[in-house]
């Protein structure tokens, strides 16, 4: 009988042995992580643990701070299943304010292994978790297995990357410098700016990005699969970044500087020649005597295009006080004879093909002659275009733009120039001008938001006439919904087939879809809108690479090309 007492108290021993070893295996030591977490390329503050050498993080945090990407998800708890029950594609919608909880670094904090279960889109995942304060506590790269995005850590700099995942068809550049945030926006400046985000196709099979900030002009070259393989800098040469052209053989770009103090020997614009290589070859330079320049490319989207040994600089400028006693603005042509690095043109106050104000210039050639596109203030300049070779222009108007001349609010946007097999192709956006009271410089009186509609304005080669000049809607704006169309872009596929793309915002001005349809040399539409969810423009215009429109975007620190199949 003691025997059996004896053996019963063992047991009882050993099993209490047991489970109090289970219950402590189930109750770890925290500490306070101190790696910093960047989601979508933002440092953000999040509570952090350090659990048996595994960082691990809070849900809630992470629901947060991807709500609004594309691998966003919300969480609720289920009570009677007692499951926590994450949706993905939703943003999350938590009921009580958000507030990050604070920990102390180096204490401990006593975490126990979750006994929720985790219920993702209705199925039932296997997930190690630990509670903290009534918080529940993952493993990043445990979540990344079953929700969509990426993680990654960086020893250097002691990161925890956190990406969200990229739509089908969209790659993120490795091994890239990242330039300034380059995306269209829903708002429509009344003047435009030097385009600093170009995207060119190389001989060699790989396409390079030029990007050009206040300093400085960054190349990078890229291969099939989107990683870095070259790069190179080259220095502003004058204070102020003009434009960049890349040609048959050589590559250009236009720096500038002011010339406040009127000197005519002072110069004003400096366009340099480079290799293939970006290696200096040599320049042509433009004073501010010869071109009545103060401020050279004010208000301007300078373009530059060429034909055999001549390349031509279309831009605009402040110009020397004039008999009035005032700075006017106006459009700036420069033509170039490359075999020599000379200018060709008259360059004076008032050139043959004069329009001011100019707030955005096109230039393509047209065998032997250069078309103009320029963005006028109003009536009777406009939207207008000029044909000629320097000495002689034909002249249209594309668009009238009512209200006084001088007005900068005019209430449309340029976008593209193109040039078909039959006809001059631009793309540009609109407001409702019926609404509008008066103009004024700064703003549309009368008009209660600047909404516009897609617009393209096609006039055939042969005819430059007004009468010939047709104006096609492309998508409406102005009435009947609330969302906003960008500033339209237009790509050039062959000389029947183009494309044009804008992007959408909502009425809290949140980028949707990139909306794009296809027209003939025409413009007449060739199909229905398309749009693709989660794209985003950028001041890089679309270029045609292996039967793919491409662009890139920079933004919240990363580099992502854009790529619609054609």
């Amino acid at each position: 009988m003691r025997r059996i007492c004896t053996l019963f108290l063992a047991l009882c021993l050993f099993l209490f042995i047991e489970v109090s070893a289970s219950y402590a295996e189930e109750v770890v030591t925290a500490t306070v992580s101190d790696s910093k977490v960047i989601i979508d390329g933002e440092v953000v503050r999040s509570s952090g643990f350090n659990i048996q050498n595994y960082n691990y993080f809070r849900l809630r945090d992470l629901a947060n701070h991807l709500s609004g990407t594309n691998s966003q998800f919300n969480i609720t708890w289920n009570n009677s299943q007692n499951a926590i029950e994450l949706t993905t594609g939703k943003a999350y919608s938590a009921n009580e304010s958000f507030r990050i909880p604070y920990y102390s670094s180096g204490k401990g904090y006593e975490a126990k292994l979750s006994t929720a279960k985790m219920v993702i889109d209705g199925k039932l995942h296997s997930i190690q978790a630990y509670n903290i304060d009534n918080n529940t506590y993952f493993q990043l790269r445990d979540l990344a297995k079953v929700l969509k995005f990426d993680v990654s850590f960086d020893s250097a700099a002691n990161s925890i990357v956190v990406d969200p995942y990229l739509p089908e068809n969209a790659y993120q550049a490795a091994g890239t410098g990242v330039g300034e945030n380059n995306i269209v926006q829903s708002y429509f400046p009344r003047r435009g700016e030097p385009i600093r985000s170009h995207l060119i196709k190389n001989s060699d099979g790989t396409f390079s990005s030029i990007t050009a900030d206040e300093k400085r002009v960054r190349i990078e070259t890229y291969n099939k699969d989107y990683e870095v393989t070259s790069s190179k800098e080259l220095p502003l040469e004058l204070p102020l970044y003009g434009a960049f052209y890349s040609g048959e053989k050589y590559n250009y770009i236009a720096y500038g500087q002011e010339n406040e103090e009127q000197n005519d020997s002072k110069e004003v614009i400096r366009i340099v020649r480079y290799d293939k290589s970006f290696n200096r070859v040599d320049s042509a330079s433009i004073k501010g005597g010869e071109s009545f320049t103060i401020q050279p490319f004010r208000s301007a989207a300078p373009r530059m295009a060429e034909h055999g040994d001549e390349l031509v600089l279309h831009t605009s400028r402040l110009r020397y006080l004039t008999s009035d006693g005032k700075n006017h603005q106006s459009q700036l042509t420069i033509i170039i004879n490359t075999s020599k690095m000379s200018i060709t043109n008259y360059l004076g106050q008032f050139q043959k093909n004069h329009v001011s104000h100019s707030f955005n210039q096109f230039v393509k050639y047209d065998g032997k002659e250069h078309v103009l596109v320029d963005h006028g203030d109003a009536y009777p300049r406009s939207i207008v275009l000029h044909k000629g070779n320097g000495s002689q222009y034909r002249e249209v108007d594309l668009f009238l733009i009512p209200g006084s001349i001088g007005a900068n609010a005019t209430g449309v946007s340029l976008g593209g120039f193109e040039i078909s097999s039959t006809h001059y192709i631009t793309a540009y956006n609109k407001v409702d001008h019926s609404k509008v009271q008066s103009y004024t410089n700064f703003e549309m009186v009368g008009l209660d938001k600047d909404v516009r509609d897609i617009m393209l304005a096609v006039v055939p080669r042969s005819n430059l006439s007004e009468s010939a000049v047709n104006n096609i809607t492309i998508a409406k704006y102005t009435s009947g919904t609330d969302h906003i169309g960008s500033i339209p872009k237009l790509v050039k596929i062959n000389d029947n087939r183009f494309m044009i793309l804008w992007q959408e915002f909502d009425s809290k001005h949140t980028p949707l879809d990139v909306k794009y349809v296809e027209v003939d040399g025409s413009g007449n539409p060739l199909g229905e809108i398309n749009r693709i969810s989660k794209f985003v423009l950028s001041e890089c215009d679309p270029i045609i690479m292996d039967d793919k429109l491409v662009w890139f975007a920079d933004q919240k620190g990363k580099r992502i090309f854009y790529t619609i199949p054609l």
